[in-house]
């Protein structure tokens, strides 16, 4: 199972994070939740008896060490760590009001930026462990196909997987498991601000593509999670018909030269 036993969750808030969060301390796991919204944290810890939280905004990449490191010194046996803080901006090139430079910044910090600085401090923690330990990234299936009305977003998520599939192949012969999990259009807050938009450009409700239900997915991303291949957890998780063919065409067409140049992630 990619899931140990004491797991930290970054964007534990809300979405995706929320949802794995409830899941995970349901199976009588030690939860540690991530976020920058105090009164979310408190709220979810009065739901769940025993779950830790730290409260910090993940996109101030020179406060994450020290951020992780406090989070360490109070839970030691830490041996999972899963990623699902994102951002996401409804960016038009043509219209410069649709961003702002800051805006554009603060999106590529949260979703590549700072996964990568923090992979920079868990990996040593989690190799001086010399115990079983998991890094889950969160992905999308915009990773594999960019999509115009989310450039930023596809842009940093494509790099987000490029960086899992780098760090996997770094680790693959150490005690660290790096997954990534990729989700379908999920219900989620991610597209609150934007969705009446993005639907109107998607042809209005009856034409897009409806959206999995939270609870489904988060059902469904757990039993991929506890799959194994070989003996060892899988990879790659992919949540829905359309992420897994992106997910298994992407792994085709690429598979070869990932191999021509000996990458095992």
């Amino acid at each position: 199972m990619s899931i140990n036993n004491t797991v930290l969750i970054i964007g534990a808030t809300s979405g995706i994070g929320e949802g794995l969060a409830r899941a995970i301390h349901a199976q009588g796991k030690n939860v540690i939740a991530v976020g920058r919204r105090q009164d979310r944290l408190r709220a979810l810890a009065s739901e769940l008896p025993g779950l830790g939280t730290s409260c910090f905004d993940f996109s101030d990449i020179t406060s994450l060490p020290a951020a992780f490191k406090d989070i360490t010194s109070k839970y030691p046996d830490l041996d999972t760590v899963i990623v699902s803080a994102a951002v996401q901006g409804f960016f038009d090139y043509k219209d410069p009001n649709s961003s702002s430079p800051s805006s554009i910044i603060k999106e590529v910090t949260t979703n590549i930026t700072a996964p990568t600085v923090l992979s920079q401090v868990v990996v040593p923690f989690f190799l001086a462990s010399n115990k079983p330990c998991s890094i889950i990234f969160i992905t999308s299936g915009f990773s594999f196909v960019p999509v115009p009305f989310f450039p930023v977003y596809s842009a940093t998520k494509a790099a987000l997987q490029s960086f899992s599939i780098a760090l996997r192949a770094q680790l693959a012969d150490t005690n660290i498991q790096v997954t990534t999990l990729c989700p379908s259009y999920v219900a989620t807050e991610l597209d609150k601000e934007f969705k009446d938009k993005l639907l109107a450009l998607l042809g209005g409700p009856d034409k897009a593509p409806p959206a999995t239900s939270l609870d489904d997915f988060i059902k469904d991303a757990m039993i991929g999670l506890d799959e194994k291949k070989g003996g060892k957890p899988v990879n790659e998780v992919a949540v829905g018909a359309f992420p897994q063919q992106l997910q298994t065409s992407w792994r085709n067409a690429f598979g070869p030269a990932l191999e021509m140049f000996h990458v095992k992630g």
